[in-house]
């Protein structure tokens, strides 16, 4: 599977909500490697490209920016 960053970060915060939910040992194990392996991605991607920096995301904003823009011209 293949997120943005946007997505990632938002498939963290619900890694982190449905935490509380869970009951069984095997159901934490589970989910917490899935949320390690996001946070591993995470951190991946802010020593690659700097996301998730105070820069990254201006850079990202930039760019959606920039698409809304063209789109509207045609």
């Amino acid at each position: 599977m293949q997120f943005d960053d946007i997505e990632l970060m938002q498939l963290q915060f619900c890694m982190s909500e449905t935490k509380k939910m869970m009951m069984h040992p095997s159901e934490h194990r589970r989910h917490a490697s899935i949320t390690k392996k996001i946070e591993d991605e995470m951190q991946r991607r802010k020593e690659a490209t700097g996301a998730y920096t105070p820069e990254g995301v201006m850079r990202q904003l930039e760019e959606e920016i920039k698409f809304f823009e063209d789109k509207l011209k045609g």
